[in-house]
């Protein structure tokens, strides 16, 4: 892992993707110290700068954004919380994460061919709009979608909306899982997801989680890994994970 201050400095002179995001502070933003110490934002951003402001003092290892809108993203009660008022589910983007470990080029080029195939049949099976796609800036990648089908958010009771909205996640994860795409089954149902956040560092591998663009996806890894960007003092991305 690099020194804190590596991150600061990175921090200090990049700042993070949001372009992809239609309200920002509606999510719900966290970080992770070198220390491994988990950080929630306790105010809404809705700007890269005023977000870059905030992890250059911290200097995080890694940093997440949630996959969900909420009416107020800050002090999120938790689903097992019947006590407090529920949050107000605004929308949830459909999230697909393949990763196959470990971290090398050969790897890496396998999790591509699959998300490009598993991106070929969510658009030939599925009512869903592609938003954007991220390399993680580790072994993998993240395909987010949105969801053109807008009838649950008008269910009125926010838990009841929740609970459908989960639902209806899990039930499209099992026809993706069911036709043997390897992807990871912890993120696409849950509405309580974090992910990493475009422009920020891995914190073990150094690389940048980076948006790249369907064509890019379609292409052979040794096309354009040379175009990602990475701390100067990132980990080598080996053909082979030893030797």
């Amino acid at each position: 892992m690099l020194p804190h201050e590596a991150f600061q400095a990175w921090y200090g002179s990049h700042e993070v993707d949001l372009d992809w995001l239609e309200k920002p502070s509606r999510h719900q933003f966290r970080w992770r110290l070198p220390t491994n110490a988990w950080i929630t934002a306790t105010r809404q951003f809705s700007s890269p700068a005023a977000l870059q402001k905030v992890l250059r003092n911290y200097g995080p290892r890694d940093v997440y954004i949630g996959t969900s809108a909420w009416l107020t993203p800050v002090n999120l009660p938790k689903r097992s919380d019947q006590e407090s008022a529920p949050p107000v589910l605004i929308d949830h983007l459909v999230v697909f994460d393949i990763d196959f470990r470990p971290f090398c080029y050969r790897r890496l080029e396998q999790a591509r061919k699959a998300t490009q195939a598993l991106l070929n049949w969510l658009d030939d099976n599925e009512d869903l709009s592609l938003k954007s796609i991220s390399y993680s800036g580790g072994k993998g990648f993240h395909l987010i979608f949105t969801d053109n089908d807008r009838t649950l958010f008008s269910i009125p009771e926010p838990r009841e909306r929740e609970d459908a909205v989960r639902s209806s996640r899990q039930e499209l994860l099992q026809r993706v899982l069911e036709q043997g795409f390897p992807v990871d089954p912890t993120v696409t149902a849950d509405t309580r997801r974090i992910i990493r956040l475009p422009g920020s560092l891995h914190g073990t591998t150094g690389w940048a989680c980076t948006r790249i663009t369907r064509e890019d996806l379609s292409r052979p890894l040794k096309m354009w890994v040379s175009t990602l960007p990475r701390h100067s003092s990132a980990s080598k991305l080996r053909y082979f994970p030893y030797g």
